[in-house]
């Protein structure tokens, strides 16, 4: 292992649920991460469905334009404290299958928002928290700016960015 110190953030592809990687940089600053973040997604049991599923192809569905935006804008602010960032789907609502997930991914924390609602565009996402929260791997809770959800991608941006760069 590098040192770093390998998270797991879960994720709608939304903007705001990129806060709470600025919250981790801010309130760690002496850390370097290995972030990815997570999306639970469970595709249909066709055998079509099955055979031809794919995770990539799946997070471009899922992805929207501001959210690459800002995804990328974090990557590329943080770049002293974030080593790598990436993202991942879980592929199936199964206990099992999400527990062994979790301990073969040499996850040393989960970091998830404590009061932010995820939002989730496809009625095949599923929110990994209480996965996560069953886990035997260390949750750490971050309090996130919830004033954001009402705002366009310029105004989360300004906020997100132009609050740290003041302090």
């Amino acid at each position: 292992m590098n040192g770093n110190k390998r998270v797991f953030i879960p994720t709608d592809f939304s903007i705001q649920s990129l806060s709470v990687i600025n919250q981790l940089v801010k309130e760690s600053s002496n850390t370097v991460f290995d972030i990815v973040l997570i999306h639970g997604y469970q595709p249909s049991n066709t055998i079509t469905d099955l055979l031809f599923f794919s995770k990539n192809k799946m997070i471009e569905k899922l992805q929207k334009s501001a959210f690459v935006k800002a995804y990328e804008v974090i990557k590329n602010a943080n770049q002293s404290t974030i080593s790598s960032i990436k993202l991942d789907i879980i592929p199936f609502k199964r206990n099992l299958y999400i527990k062994n997930f979790f301990e073969n991914s040499n996850i040393d924390s989960f970091i998830i928002p404590s009061t932010q609602q995820f939002h989730f565009e496809s009625k095949n996402s599923f929110d990994l928290i209480p996965y996560i929260k069953k886990s035997r791997i260390p949750v750490k809770e971050i309090l996130v700016n919830e004033n954001i959800s009402g705002l366009g991608y310029t105004e989360i941006i300004d906020e997100l960015f132009i609050a740290k760069s003041t302090l």
